[in-house]
């Protein structure tokens, strides 16, 4: 029997030495700077769907599939485009009545949207939406006949109160409260239940929170059950409860829902050596007027639906998804357009996203250099990563050397809509800034010092 020569026994040996060390780096590379598998798998049925409906331009079922799998990785325009030549094949079809009942909760056409999705029936994501249209509506009882559909039971107690009580009663037209901090979060100074405390002001928050240990000491009602609310890009478990009055300034809101929860240790990152932090105002209050944040005055202002003004102002374009939820689409690093939520309690950052999101655009965790200790511990969730994010675009804005969390965002939240939302925008794009929040047009205003 012939041997190889020792010379041609040496390079094989290279070349399977090198190969066992390359081949696997090779893999992580591509799996470094690509999309994770959702979003590969997510543009795989888009493949599949586009094959499918070649040829077959009059098929209802097969232009359905295409719309859901367009909408679902954000191609939006597109999506609509086949809803409608659905409903125009095939009128009252649930497929693409779903969409597009999707699409009107998105834009706050909230009777269209309800109509839609009730045409949908009852598939889980148009039951979803159709709970998030009745909870925007204040259309309590009908939410409480849905809650336990959609996995939310544990606010059926609140549901059935918010039924039976008086709506809640909103005075004054005008306010404007100091902010006592903006950095690493904008905090300001209201009354609970008659008792001035501190609050961050949080649009990645739908509804009201309160600290345990302030509704205690202000006598804040609690009622039956727990439920899951959502907080800066994670969920967490709150206690049903109402507040019987909270003044922001010269407005006062009265029967107000709210979750009771610890923000013991957010305050402590946050206002560290200072009052404690006694709760969080979402959106349920906040879209009731016009809303001006200026970051360099430190002020809050509301004022009347419709009256917002902003000259030479950049306008950027948003979308309301799920039961209260600003979202915005922009891109980080020069990648593909992205979903963002913009979360202005996202504390020291101008963005935040699941760590398969940074890798996507080539970013790892080292930034930041002045991170708060144990971030991301205070959501319950996991410690969050420091990000240096070197761009940032939302509409027609450019934002460059921004801090950024790598886990600020739970992977679960990535597809929690049906569509894929991939980061928080933080406070940091409105530092130096005075941003509006125009719920009329549905835009936000960025004006320039």
């Amino acid at each position: 029997m012939s041997h190889p020569s020792s010379p041609i026994r040496s390079r094989r040996a290279l070349v399977a030495l090198l190969t066992l060390f390359v081949w696997p780096a090779g893999i992580a590379l591509a799996d470094w700077l690509s999309p994770d598998a959702t979003y590969r798998e997510a543009l795989m049925q888009l493949r599949y769907a586009t094959r499918d409906t070649a040829g077959h331009a009059d098929d209802p079922a097969r232009l359905d599939s295409l719309g859901a799998a367009l909408l679902r990785v954000g191609r939006v325009a597109d999506a609509r485009k086949q809803f409608e030549r659905v409903m125009t094949l095939k009128p009252g079809d649930a497929g693409a009545a779903a969409g597009l009942g999707k699409l009107a909760l998105w834009a706050d056409r909230l009777a269209q949207a309800e109509s839609l999705l009730t045409m949908a029936g009852d598939s889980p994501e148009a039951l979803a939406d159709l709970y998030s249209t009745k909870l925007r509506r204040a259309d309590w009882a009908g939410a409480a006949q849905l809650c336990e559909a959609v996995g939310d039971e544990g606010r059926k107690a609140l549901l059935e109160h918010q039924a039976g009580a008086e709506p809640m009663k909103v005075t004054g037209e005008r306010a404007s409260a100091s902010f006592q901090r903006v950095w690493p979060a904008p905090l300001v100074r209201v009354k609970l239940n008659g008792t001035t405390v501190l609050m961050l002001v949080d649009t990645g928050t739908p509804g009201l929170l309160v600290d345990k240990q302030a509704a205690t000491q202000q006598k804040v009602a609690l009622l039956p059950g727990q439920r899951v609310a959502v907080w800066g890009g994670t969920r967490v478990a709150v206690r049903n409860a109402t507040v019987n009055r909270l003044e922001i300034g010269d407005v006062r809101f009265e029967g107000v829902p709210a979750g009771v929860l610890s923000l013991h240790k957010f305050s402590l990152e946050v206002n560290p050596q200072s009052e404690e932090i006694a709760g969080v105002i979402g959106l349920d209050l906040l879209r009731r007027f016009d809303v001006t944040m200026d970051f360099d005055r430190r002020k809050l202002e509301l004022a009347p639906l419709g009256t917002a003004r902003a000259e030479n102002a950049t306008k950027v374009p948003f979308e309301s998804w799920g039961e209260g939820e600003v979202t915005v689409w922009g891109s980080i690093q020069g990648g593909r357009r992205m979903a963002m939520m913009l979360s202005t309690g996202l504390p020291a950052a101008g963005v935040g996203a699941p760590a398969q999101v940074f890798e996507e655009v080539g970013l790892k965790p080292g930034g930041l250099s002045k991170a708060m200790h144990g971030a991301g511990a205070w959501f319950g969730g996991t410690a969050w990563a420091p990000v240096g994010v070197p761009s940032l675009s939302l509409g027609a804005l450019a934002f460059g050397k921004l801090d950024g969390w790598s886990g600020a965002m739970d992977a679960s939240e990535l597809w929690r809509h049906g569509v894929r939302r991939d980061a928080i925008v933080g406070p940091g794009v409105m530092q130096k800034r005075r941003v509006t929040f125009d719920w009329t047009r549905r835009e936000l205003l960025f004006e320039e010092d």
